[in-house]
């Protein structure tokens, strides 16, 4: 198992409002559900193309564009299995295709086409709360950013000044484990940047904690191990403390966790992803979250420490 990161380190890299908050943290903690999903949003969801996997919206599904949900599960699950689960409105507009199983919703379909080729129906369920699923994770990305990191991850300086790739190497512990801390500004809004670059090495999980609230990704494309599906289902990228991510056309490879962001794309995310709302004119692949990160639940005296260390915090501001 991964041990609890060092205190003190990790405390250092969460904002206040963050390490406060894991004072009431009381569902389990996992990464689990990122598995059984492509697609977890706490809030709304707008999509025109393809999801392969299932599909969790705490709020509303938002596009009035047709859509395909769970085309790579096509003879993989049960009709009477939930492919697509919507927690509140499907907005009216052109026919969607559930490709595979069935769709729960817990408040209206505003007479939507649901083409169920799966052989799947129509679930309605008024009390449907995803909330368990949807704060598990959301408490995952803050734990998990608190680990230290343990590996390194810089712009080439082999030619100081010039543009070169941006490369995350891989130094895992006895574990397995291999983290990185990265700043959102400097490894996808730097003009030199040419490629981003994982040398996984002998790693058996990655775990890439971006720092920054606005990410924008303007340069470089991903190369290296996280173009193979194998390396995908098991790295990490927590987006804690990010609002507002657009990935523009730019291909994400491996599980995205962004829990306060609204994530903008128009290119393939290629692995699940959690966020508060997502637009995406683009696809979003399997593999799910296939690795065995731990995800350390807060023991009483961790959160006695994380409780005096906000209130020191506060006083000092």
């Amino acid at each position: 198992m991964h041990p609890l990161p060092p205190f003190m380190g990790g405390l250092l890299a969460l904002p206040l409002c963050a390490i406060a908050s894991l004072g009431s943290v009381a569902s389990a903690q996992s990464l689990g559900a990122l598995t059984d999903y492509s697609v977890i949003v706490s809030g709304n969801l707008s999509t025109n193309s393809d999801i392969e996997g299932r599909t969790l919206v705490g709020g509303n599904l938002t596009s009035s564009s047709s859509a395909n949900f769970g085309i790579k599960l096509q003879n993989q699950v049960s009709s009477s299995d939930l492919v697509l689960r919507v927690q509140g409105n499907i907005v009216s507009g052109n026919a969607i295709n559930l490709n595979a199983g069935s769709l729960e919703i817990g408040g209206s379909t505003n007479g939507r086409t649901v083409n169920y080729n799966g052989g799947g129906s129509l679930v309605s369920n008024s009390s449907a709360d995803y909330s368990d699923i949807i704060s598990g994770l959301t408490s995952a990305s803050q734990s998990l950013a608190m680990y230290t990191p343990n590996s390194t991850a810089f712009l080439d300086p082999s030619n100081p000044g010039q543009p070169g790739p941006f490369k995350l190497n891989a130094t895992p512990d006895s574990t397995g484990l291999a983290v990185f801390s990265v700043n959102g500004a400097d490894i996808f809004g730097d003009s030199k940047v040419q490629q981003i670059e994982l040398f996984a090495n002998s790693a058996a999980d990655i775990l890439i904690n971006v720092a920054g609230t606005v990410i924008n990704w303007d340069f470089g494309n991903i190369v290296g191990d996280l173009t193979q599906e194998a390396w995908r289902e098991r790295v990490v990228w927590n987006f804690y403390e990010a609002t507002e991510i657009n990935f523009n056309s730019k291909n994400m490879m491996g599980q995205v966790l962004a829990p306060n962001a609204t994530i903008t794309t128009s290119g393939n995310i290629d692995g699940s992803v959690f966020a508060k709302n997502l637009i995406t004119t683009s696809e979003v692949h399997l593999p799910g979250y296939d690795g065995n990160i731990v995800v350390p639940e807060p023991s009483s005296a961790m959160l006695m420490l994380l409780g005096s260390a906000a209130a020191l915090l506060r006083r000092k501001r």
